[in-house]
Protein backbone atom coordinates (compact mmCIF):
# COMPACT_ATOMS: atom_id res chain seq x y z
CA UNK A 1 0.00 0.00 0.00
CA UNK A 2 1.32 3.56 -0.72
CA UNK A 3 1.27 6.18 1.55
CA UNK A 4 0.08 9.88 -0.02
CA UNK A 5 1.04 13.38 1.97
CA UNK A 6 -1.79 15.76 2.64
CA UNK A 7 0.00 17.72 0.04
CA UNK A 8 -0.34 14.79 -2.21
CA UNK A 9 -4.16 14.44 -1.50
CA UNK A 10 -4.76 18.37 -1.69
CA UNK A 11 -3.25 18.39 -5.27
CA UNK A 12 -6.20 15.63 -6.07
CA UNK A 13 -8.35 17.67 -4.42
CA UNK A 14 -7.35 20.80 -6.55
CA UNK A 15 -7.51 18.94 -9.89
CA UNK A 16 -11.06 16.86 -9.29
CA UNK A 17 -12.29 20.49 -7.98
CA UNK A 18 -11.04 22.09 -11.67
CA UNK A 19 -13.15 19.72 -13.26
CA UNK A 20 -15.94 19.51 -11.60
CA UNK A 21 -16.38 23.45 -11.90
CA UNK A 22 -17.16 22.51 -15.56
CA UNK A 23 -19.23 19.50 -15.46
CA UNK A 24 -21.77 21.70 -12.71
CA UNK A 25 -21.89 24.36 -15.50
CA UNK A 26 -23.21 21.33 -17.65
CA UNK A 27 -24.89 19.07 -15.55
CA UNK A 28 -26.83 21.55 -12.74
CA UNK A 29 -27.07 21.42 -9.02
CA UNK A 30 -27.02 17.22 -8.43
CA UNK A 31 -24.37 15.89 -6.70
CA UNK A 32 -22.63 13.81 -8.88
CA UNK A 33 -19.35 10.83 -8.09
CA UNK A 34 -16.81 13.30 -8.57
CA UNK A 35 -18.12 15.59 -5.26
CA UNK A 36 -18.65 12.24 -3.84
CA UNK A 37 -15.17 11.47 -4.40
CA UNK A 38 -13.79 14.90 -3.77
CA UNK A 39 -15.54 15.01 -0.14
CA UNK A 40 -13.88 11.49 0.47
CA UNK A 41 -10.49 13.08 -0.09
CA UNK A 42 -10.88 15.89 1.86
CA UNK A 43 -11.89 13.71 4.76
CA UNK A 44 -9.02 11.27 4.24
CA UNK A 45 -5.94 14.29 4.20
CA UNK A 46 -3.62 12.21 6.42
CA UNK A 47 -4.77 8.71 5.61
CA UNK A 48 -5.88 8.30 2.40
CA UNK A 49 -5.93 4.35 0.93
CA UNK A 50 -7.99 4.10 -2.31
CA UNK A 51 -10.16 1.31 -3.34
CA UNK A 52 -9.01 0.02 -7.01
CA UNK A 53 -12.30 1.66 -8.22
CA UNK A 54 -11.42 4.57 -6.85
CA UNK A 55 -8.19 4.77 -8.70
CA UNK A 56 -9.37 3.82 -11.92
CA UNK A 57 -11.35 6.77 -11.74
CA UNK A 58 -8.88 9.27 -10.38
CA UNK A 59 -6.51 8.24 -12.62
CA UNK A 60 -8.84 8.91 -15.55
CA UNK A 61 -9.93 12.10 -14.56
CA UNK A 62 -6.15 13.17 -14.25
CA UNK A 63 -5.12 11.72 -17.46
CA UNK A 64 -8.07 14.10 -19.58
CA UNK A 65 -8.09 17.40 -16.96
CA UNK A 66 -6.65 20.39 -18.27
CA UNK A 67 -4.88 21.08 -15.30
CA UNK A 68 -2.45 18.48 -15.36
CA UNK A 69 -1.50 16.56 -12.44
CA UNK A 70 1.97 15.94 -10.98
CA UNK A 71 3.62 13.10 -13.35
CA UNK A 72 5.52 11.81 -10.15
CA UNK A 73 1.80 11.11 -8.37
CA UNK A 74 0.22 10.08 -11.03
CA UNK A 75 2.58 7.54 -11.79
CA UNK A 76 2.26 6.39 -8.32
CA UNK A 77 -1.32 6.29 -8.43
CA UNK A 78 -0.80 3.85 -11.30
CA UNK A 79 1.41 1.89 -9.84
CA UNK A 80 -0.88 1.50 -7.13
CA UNK A 81 -3.71 0.50 -9.33
CA UNK A 82 -1.48 -2.33 -11.07
CA UNK A 83 -0.61 -3.68 -7.55
CA UNK A 84 -4.13 -3.68 -6.11
CA UNK A 85 -6.03 -6.82 -6.92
Amino acid sequence: METYSPEEVKKLIEMLNSINIKIKKIKGTEPTRLEKQIRYLEQRLKFFNPTKEMLGYIINQAEHAELKLDPVLLQKLKDEFNKKV
